[in-house]
Formats: structure tokens, C-alpha cells, sequence
């Protein structure tokens, strides 16, 4: 893809210790650790990585995340289970550039103006994710005078 679009434009999305598909590695981290690397050779513009298990804890030890910021040279996205305060600290220590909030988005339309102000944070409902109707999508409350509110 990089070939015919540019390495600029290019971004991939890595989820090394998930179990999606039925794809499992005994160690993942020298494979993960080679990827990263590369990809980073061929100037892709960003790495977004998913940080442990999808949808699941941000605890993936024996992994090492932080490997993979090393030999990744551009922006690196990282995602799962980020807060507020969580992603401060990692950008501070240089860990990661961006950071995906998912499932806070869908249950805080306002997420930005939320996570400004201090305000707090709608609790999200797993029995209206990925399915069904428009329950759990676009009915949770926005704070009073957001642009969500509109």
C-alpha cells in the first residue's frame, strides 16, 4: 500500500498480543519487535499499537510495548485502556505521541471538552456494543453547553 500511496500516507494498526482470529505466537515480541522496525525503515507515518488485549486489560506481560516505541522512529498511536491521566504520564516520558480513547468515545460524545474541563465521564453500557439499534449510541448525555449538545 505504501508503494502506490506513499509511506506518508500510510499508517498500520498492530495488535500483538490479541487473540483475534485465532492467530496466537508462544513469543511474540521478536516478530513484533522486527515489524516495528521495518515499518519504521519504510517511513510509514504512524504505528498504532494496541496495547494488551483488545477490550480487554492493558496488562500483556510478558510483552514489552515500550520495545516497540524504540524501534519505531514516526508517530506512535497507542490504544487501550487510556485515561486522562494514564496517557499524560506516557506522553511526558516520551512512551507514545497520540492515544486512542475507543470506548470512552462512544459513551462521551464530549469526550475533548470532558477530559478539558475535568468533568466526569459517562459510564459505558457492553450490552448495547456492536449491535442491535441506536441504544448505546447516541443516547448518552452530554455535558450542559458542549458542542455534543447540538
Amino acid at each position: 500500500m505504501a508503494k502506490e500511496i506513499g509511506a506518508e500516507r500510510t499508517g498500520v494498526r498492530l495488535s500483538p498480543v490479541s487473540s483475534a482470529g485465532a492467530i496466537s505466537c508462544s513469543d511474540p515480541q521478536p516478530q513484533y519487535n522486527y515489524i516495528a522496525e521495518q515499518l519504521s525503515a519504510l517511513g510509514i507515518v504512524y504505528l498504532h499499537v494496541v496495547e494488551g488485549a483488545t477490550g480487554g486489560p492493558r496488562d500483556a506481560a510478558p510483552f514489552d510495548f515500550d520495545a516497540l516505541r524504540t524501534r519505531f522512529k514516526s508517530t506512535y498511536l497507542a490504544n487501550n485502556g487510556y485515561g486522562l491521566e494514564l496517557a499524560n504520564a506516557r506522553l511526558i516520558e516520551g512512551k507514545a505521541d497520540l492515544f486512542a480513547f475507543g470506548r470512552p468515545f462512544i459513551s462521551n460524545p464530549d469526550l475533548v471538552e470532558r477530559l478539558k474541563a475535568g468533568a466526569p465521564l459517562a459510564a459505558l453500557n457492553p450490552a448495547t456494543l456492536y449491535g442491535g439499534g441506536a441504544a448505546g449510541y447516541i443516547d448518552y448525555p452530554a455535558l450542559a453547553g458542549s458542542s455534543a449538545q447540538q
